[in-house]
Parts: C-alpha cells; structure tokens; sequence
C-alpha cells in the first residue's frame, strides 16, 4: 500500500484500538485449527502436549498450550507512532499514515556509522552493546529484556 499509494517517508500503519480489533495469538491459533477441522484441546503443560500430539489429532483433537508471554521484546499493546508525529487519519479507512520530514542529527548518524564499523572491524559484540547503540540514537527507544526469548519456546 505505502509503495503504491504512499510519498516519500510516509509510513501505514493499521487502524487499532484496544477494544476493537485485538486478537491474542491463541485466539488466531483456535480459529486456524477450527478451519483445519480440528477442536483445540487445551494441555495442562508441555509434556502433556508433547505426550498427545501423537494420538489426539486422529480423534480431531490438536493439543494445545498457551501461556503468558514473557519473551523479550512482547508489548502488551503495539504502538506504531508517538505523540510526536504528524499523523494523516483521514485518507484511508483502516489505515493510518505517518508523515516524516526528512530529519535527522547527523552528529548521531556519524556515532552509529562509527561504532558499527568498530564492532566489525574488531569481528566481536553482543547483544548489550546493540541495545545501548540504539538507545543512544533513540532516546525513548523501548526494549523489554526479560532473558527469555521466542525460539526457545518453539
């Protein structure tokens, strides 16, 4: 949409509130079993789904485990501008669009031109010094760490 219909920086975002739209992910996954044809059944743990995945699904039945997230990066609400930008929530019905004006502090582009180069140059860093790079470049940049990520719950 925003390549076709968009100018340069806009940005589209979907039209969202916290009582209108909002589906949790186990909601998604019963609807898309249900349109598989299969009834979810709800396990207790992951041994217990792990143990039936291989006698429930030829009964119609898909076990399932849902939890809390807890992973870092999870918002309890997707935020997709700040109160600081222009916003265009007219044009479009189920869209909203971002106006950018080309700014930019070059003094903070040159810090993080310089400090990438470094990392590479020295072939080593980790996650925290990525994390510390970006809040430097954006102040009320949100990151959530909780040491616990999403491929180890796949």
């Amino acid at each position: 949409m925003s390549c076709v219909f968009g100018k340069n920086r806009d940005v589209f975002f979907p039209k969202l509130s916290e009582n209108l739209h909002l589906i949790s992910f186990a909601d998604i996954a019963i609807k898309y079993l249900r349109d598989l044809k299969f009834e979810p059944y709800l396990c207790k743990n992951e041994d217990e789904a792990r143990r039936l995945i291989h006698t429930l699904p030829e009964e119609g039945k898909w076990p399932c485990l849902f939890k809390t997230s807890d992973t870092t990066g999870e918002k309890d609400f997707e935020e997709f501008f700040t109160d600081d930008e222009t916003l265009d929530m007219s044009r479009f019905e189920n869209l909203g669009v971002i106006k950018n004006d080309l700014t930019y502090n070059n003094t903070k582009l040159e810090l993080f031109a310089q400090t990438v180069q470094k990392m590479k140059q020295q072939k080593q860093w980790d996650k925290k010094q990525i994390v510390e790079l970006f809040h430097k470049m954006i102040p009320d940049f949100g990151h959530k760490e909780t040491g616990k990520y999403l491929d180890s719950k796949m």
